[in-house]
């Protein structure tokens, strides 16, 4: 793959950006899938044996089937691509930047830095599960790599992650270690143009159903295996079964892209996409809101079944508000701020 670098089938460069929104409404919405069963629990609950949270959330056969589709394709294979996402982005706002002449260091660190500062306030003030913490200080390390080629961007995401599966067994170290990994990849992946939407239709075809055909038995693996009484072994084997299904995601979304389908779909994912920071943290706010409410409700946690109620409502609210949003204004509000405060000027808001 790495050395299958013709492309063959571009489409234009403003046709690419709007794919990369795609895909990062997408793996927005696969996120909210994951983080929806912990936003009503501490973060010491997460020590608990995995079994145990398994227990609480399956209650009643209805939430087996949300718990078996989040733990094939959603646990840990979002995330993943978000990385991959941020990663790409990267190079792509650095190589904007210098091709207008400016200096990419500044504005990479103040802009990462305020992305740290603004994941401690999610952390410290909304909910523990904050991800733009990691991102941030991965970005710190992460700059000088940029100028890599492809084929090295590869193989040190690939390496990094191998090495976290085998070596760190603790899942909360996992934690912070697989997204400098997945965004290493990601940078890769942009540098090949195969997240950018530079392939053509059937590349992205074949690449999906290989890429799933090795990571959907590793993933369905792992899920019988955490569901049961072996969830050390499972999410083990999930981590080899991860990379496999991120890159089958990119590569879905990519084809879905170039071959024009699901505009209307794609028009409000790419909204999402857009105003992704603002949307992630609202989507923290929604979740805590709906699930708690809903737990006074019962008088007691909702199961899965319910928690997925819940993210069809949250999913609901942000593709509906994001695409209006977007059509009268150039960002999102978080992200007019962050850029505001990146470049020490008031940036124009309305279209």
């Amino acid at each position: 793959m790495v050395n299958d670098m013709e492309n063959k089938n571009p489409v234009k460069k403003t046709d690419r950006i709007i794919a990369i929104d795609v895909l990062r409404g997408f793996a927005l919405l696969g996120i909210l899938g994951a983080n929806i069963m912990f936003f009503d629990v501490e973060e010491s609950y997460l020590q608990e044996d995995w079994s145990i949270i398994i227990d609480d959330l399956t209650v009643g056969a209805s939430s087996i089937p949300f718990m078996i589709f989040t733990g094939v394709f959603v646990m840990n294979k979002m995330m993943a691509v978000f990385s991959m996402l941020f990663g790409a982005g990267i190079i792509l706002m650095t190589e904007r930047i210098e091709e207008r002449g400016d200096s990419s260091r500044r504005v990479h660190y103040t802009r990462n830095l305020l992305l740290l500062g603004i994941g401690i306030f999610h952390y410290n003030v909304l909910w523990f599960g904050d991800v733009l913490m990691i991102y941030a200080v991965s970005a710190f390390f992460l700059y000088p790599f940029r100028r890599l080629n492809a084929k090295n961007l590869i193989y040190a995401g690939s390496i990094g992650w191998l090495l976290i599966a085998i070596f760190i067994t603790d899942d909360n170290i996992q934690y912070l270690f697989r997204a400098p990994a997945m965004m290493l990849l990601g940078m890769g992946l942009y540098r090949l143009g195969i997240i950018n939407a530079e392939r053509e239709s059937d590349w992205y075809k074949k690449t999906m159903l290989r890429s799933f055909t090795v990571g959907l038995p590793l993933c369905i693996a792992a899920t019988v295996l955490m569901m049961g009484e072996h969830g050390e072994t499972g999410f083990f084997i999930n981590n080899f079964g991860v990379p496999f299904m991120a890159l089958g995601y990119v590569c879905l979304v990519m084809l879905i892209c170039t071959s024009s389908k699901l505009p209307r779909v794609q028009s409000r994912l790419a909204a999402a996409g857009q105003m992704a920071l603002t949307n992630y943290l609202m989507q923290t706010v929604l979740g805590i809101i709906i699930v708690e409410t809903m737990n006074e409700i019962k008088g007691e946690r909702i199961t899965a079944f319910w928690m997925m109620i819940a993210m069809f409502i949250i999913w609901a609210i942000e593709l509906s508000w994001s695409s209006p949003w977007m059509k009268s204004f150039r960002f999102g509000p978080v992200e007019w701020l962050w850029r505001t405060a990146t470049y020490r000027k008031i940036q124009p808001f309305r279209n």
